[in-house]
């Protein structure tokens, strides 16, 4: 039970419920986590706006993320994050339980193809030591063709989910996965 009195559906506000409606039509529910968020319609409207431009990524791209958001809960130990997205990994990209457990002991064995892999790798080695991060880091992700606004992106998407998951241990949102 979260500490929190999350609002439900049908009792929040008009600009949260066409938020709920589009979540609904693009991903077929709501998620408890961003019912959370709904408590701050304005910190709702961001999270599901970074959320969108995800899912409109292609899927090597969104199961890249998916990984990283895992990977991050894992080392934040978020339970409510790592059964979403690990439940979303089995589900939607087909992955098992042997595989997500040999990817927490060791990123470098995700299902991935070489440029995501290395971004996943660089993302893992920002959240773990980002005073490490160097400009060979850098100069390898180029070589592999990747741009900086990736590179900006994936240590974006790592780091956001410290936030994430301090607000949903802090508050106990509780699962619906």
């Amino acid at each position: 039970m979260s500490l929190l009195n999350i609002p439900t559906e049908e009792n929040t506000s008009d600009e949260v419920k066409e938020i709920f409606d589009e979540m609904k039509r693009m991903i077929g529910t709501v998620p408890n986590g961003m019912k959370l968020w709904s408590i701050n319609p304005r910190a709702l409207k961001a999270q599901w706006s970074g959320m969108k431009s995800i899912l409109a990524l292609p899927k090597e791209e969104q199961k890249l993320y998916t990984i990283i958001r895992y990977l991050a809960s894992n080392q934040n130990e978020c339970t409510y994050c790592i059964g979403l997205n690990g439940s979303m990994l089995i589900n939607l990209y087909g992955m098992n339980e042997n595989e997500l457990l040999e990817m927490k002991e060791n990123p470098a064995t995700a299902p991935l193809d070489e440029k995501h892999k290395a971004l996943l790798l660089f993302a893992m080695k920002a959240l773990n030591d980002a005073d490490s991060v160097n400009e060979e880091d850098i100069d390898h992700l180029k070589d592999l063709d990747i741009s900086e606004m990736e590179m900006f992106n994936i240590v974006m998407a790592a780091s956001h989910m410290k936030v994430v998951n301090t607000l949903f241990k802090t508050f106990k949102v509780p699962a619906d996965y």
